[in-house]
């Protein structure tokens, strides 16, 4: 008999992801990349979006070089390839319930607290553009309030709908069990409701179930976490390596054909023109920069930079109505100096992030943490535990015709003791469920 588990298949080669995902380098140059993308949407909600278009949203003194920053919308792209990247590692050998507790964990205390705060500040401070009533804020503490027809009380909150989706749909991944090869086809599958949708659009509700305008974004970041030599790359066989190559180039081309789209929906929007090659060109850089991440370049002096990616989350959350209401205040109500004010309030920003961040984020990181290392314990005890009925099975194959199965024989002797964990008393012939013996004359 084959000293192989029955309860742990055996693996094979490139089908699998390390259990582990702990042993995996964390890597700092995303944390700049995030930040990186994170000023540059706060650039643009400040300098463009707050004095652009039909209704103005803040007064902030630099409405004559608002179009400089118009391409910073982009960064929010450059997080759905992140989290494309970063989600799949995390995911990979874990059950779904640890996966989504992480993930809850990770996004939920700190948005629950910036939302309130948002809607404190704006309905305190002067000013009326940002009204928020208590049914509104309610709504949006279950972070998907677009889904029940109500305004977000933060204009930014529609992406964390998006990312919910994806977190979804990396779930049901983890019900059927991640493999590299379950992956290509997921995302293949993924790739084509996207296309798909395009030609023949798919209903509000599972529009918002798979994302089809934002997909590919994170299907090239799935894609070049499977091209990475941290993770699964070192035992990709040939043609999984050829599919996962062609997934991510695939992927990063309909990106670009989307990015286009919808800068073309922006130019009919503001009135401003956004260029698709400036896009294109953006998003290539982005792609370059994650396929230099996925050959194992890092950047030196990255991680002494770390705590700026740590603190992109709750700045995110917090800058847009936050950050006009107190623009608005500092260049109207006081008359400050423009850059000053900017200056003040971007202090203000990035002081309450880390607030959110030290107090917040991390004690609520660790809690679920622990919570979910119990849990990852508590399902590797029981995986290792073969059932009755492969135990069964098992001793079923290995026995001769005629014979029982011996206490003596790996089948046996796991009978032998799941009967002392039953309670029973452990005997060499074992009964199953009121049955005769377990032997092959049966």
């Amino acid at each position: 008999m084959s000293s192989t588990s029955h309860a742990e298949p055996r693996q094979h080669p490139g089908t699998t992801f390390p259990a582990d995902t702990r042993r995996l380098r964390r890597c700092h140059e995303l944390d700049v990349l995030r930040f990186l993308a994170a000023a540059a949407v706060v650039a643009f909600h400040w300098l463009f979006r707050s004095s652009t278009g039909g209704n103005p949203l803040a007064t902030t003194g630099f409405e004559g070089v608002a179009t400089l920053f118009r391409y910073g919308y982009l960064g929010v792209d450059v997080f759905f390839v992140i989290s494309g990247f970063v989600i799949l590692r995390s995911a990979w050998g874990r059950s779904p319930g640890t996966f989504l507790l992480n993930r809850a964990g990770r996004l939920y205390p700190t948005f629950w607290v910036a939302c309130t705060l948002t809607a404190v500040v704006v309905t305190v401070l002067p000013g009326d553009r940002f009204p928020v009533t208590f049914g509104q804020w309610a709504a949006n503490l279950t972070m998907g309030s677009e889904a029940f027809g109500v305004t977000y009380v933060d204009g930014v909150y529609w992406t964390l709908l998006v990312e919910l989706a994806f977190y979804g749909l990396v779930a049901v991944g983890t019900v059927v069990g991640l493999t590299v090869n379950r992956v290509l086809v997921g995302v293949g599958a993924w790739l084509a409701v996207s296309f798909v949708h395009h030609a023949w659009p798919l209903s509000t509700g599972w529009s918002r179930v798979f994302v089809p305008d934002w997909a590919p974004y994170f299907a090239a970041g799935v894609g070049f976490a499977l091209l990475a030599k941290e993770g699964p790359g070192a035992d990709l066989g040939r043609r999984q390596r050829a599919a996962a190559l062609v997934l991510t180039v695939v992927s990063c081309a309909w990106a670009m054909v989307l990015g286009v789209a919808f800068a073309d929906s922006l130019t009919a929007k503001y009135g401003v023109t956004f260029s698709g090659g400036v896009v294109v060109g953006v998003l290539a850089v982005t792609f370059a920069a994650f396929a230099a991440l996925a050959a194992g370049v890092t950047v030196p002096g990255a991680a002494r930079v770390a705590i700026l990616g740590a603190l992109t989350y709750p700045l995110y959350l917090v800058h847009e109505n936050i950050g006009y209401t107190l623009l608005t205040i500092g260049n109207v109500h006081l008359g400050l100096n423009r850059w000053v004010v900017l200056a003040v309030v971007a202090v203000a920003a990035v002081g309450l992030a880390w607030t959110l961040h030290r107090y917040v984020e991390e004690p609520g990181s660790r809690r679920i943490g622990h919570w979910s290392r119990a849990l990852q314990a508590r399902r590797r005890r029981h995986s290792r535990r073969a059932s009755l009925v492969q135990l069964w099975r098992a001793g079923w194959r290995a026995a001769p015709p005629g014979t029982a199965i011996p206490a003596t024989t790996a089948a046996g002797a796991a009978l032998a003791v799941h009967s002392r964990r039953s309670g029973s008393e452990p005997r060499e012939k074992v009964a199953y469920a009121g049955f005769t013996p377990v032997t092959r004359a049966l």
